[in-house]
């Protein structure tokens, strides 16, 4: 049930990819690459499509773009930009990543937690949005913390999130077709305390994009690990979110 696999399409052999997803037995991927990646340019989103036309691929292969939200209202891909997208992915805290804006003090699990729920309606609203990738989940690399302290300050930020504020914009999201990414990454990150997050969601009837997030070739088998979490959710076919419309 894997839906993407988010690699650099200018720096990976796309059939190797395809190669790679068709072998661990996947039916229907997406490639997904970072907006920044492709230099914002139409050429290199044709290249890429061109790439797996050549591949004539036995798998449904369909191409993405991950963007990011700076701040409210202002997404980092335009509107005609995404039109070349089969959809978009919204990540709501890409705090690594020039021009996003940053909690007031990311050392406060209650301060973080405001704004990564600010982020969170951010990318809800905005109207190129089809996904929003790993919300909620925390980077080690930006918290500069260790697997078990970081896990502990996830715990408790997750505490401070308004909990009528969260299932009002997952109903939104509901309205609008939007699904939300389960990818290996809470797992690395040691953020299991998420798998009540991902239960609301699907309480809630929000559909879960299931991704890899993978940059590196031997990543693309990282949603193995999902399989015991999506059976103790409950995950089945009807549960996993598709584009409104494929434009491939």
């Amino acid at each position: 049930h894997t839906r993407l696999s988010p690699c650099a399409t200018r720096d990976f052999d796309i059939e190797k990819i395809i190669q790679i997803q068709q072998e661990q037995g996947m039916k229907d991927i997406g490639i997904t690459d970072h907006d920044y990646s492709y230099g914002y340019k139409i050429k290199n989103i044709e290249a890429a499509r061109k790439a797996i036309k050549q591949c004539n691929p036995p798998i449904s292969v369909h191409l993405g773009v991950e963007s990011h939200m700076l701040e409210y209202r202002v997404p980092s891909i335009n509107i005609s930009l995404a039109a070349h997208f089969d959809y978009v992915l919204m990540a709501p805290n890409h705090y690594h990543l020039r021009g996003v804006s940053l909690p007031t003090d990311l050392g406060h699990p209650g301060k973080v937690a405001i704004h990564e729920m600010y982020m969170f309606e951010a990318a809800i609203a905005c109207p190129l949005t089809d996904a929003v990738v790993h919300p909620f989940v925390l980077a080690p690399n930006v918290f500069r913390l260790s697997r078990e302290e970081l896990s502990a300050f996830g715990q408790e930020m997750m505490r401070f999130i308004d909990q009528k504020r969260l299932i009002h914009q997952l109903d939104l999201a509901v309205q609008r077709g939007i699904g939300i990414e389960i990818s290996p990454k809470f797992v690395y990150y040691n953020q299991r305390h998420l798998i009540e997050f991902y239960q609301l969601c699907l309480d809630r009837g929000v559909k879960l994009l299931i991704g890899s997030d993978a940059h590196r070739y031997e990543e693309l088998g990282g949603v193995s690990v999902l399989k015991p979490i999506l059976e103790e959710l409950g995950v089945c076919e009807e549960n996993l979110w598709r584009p409104k419309e494929w434009r491939w």
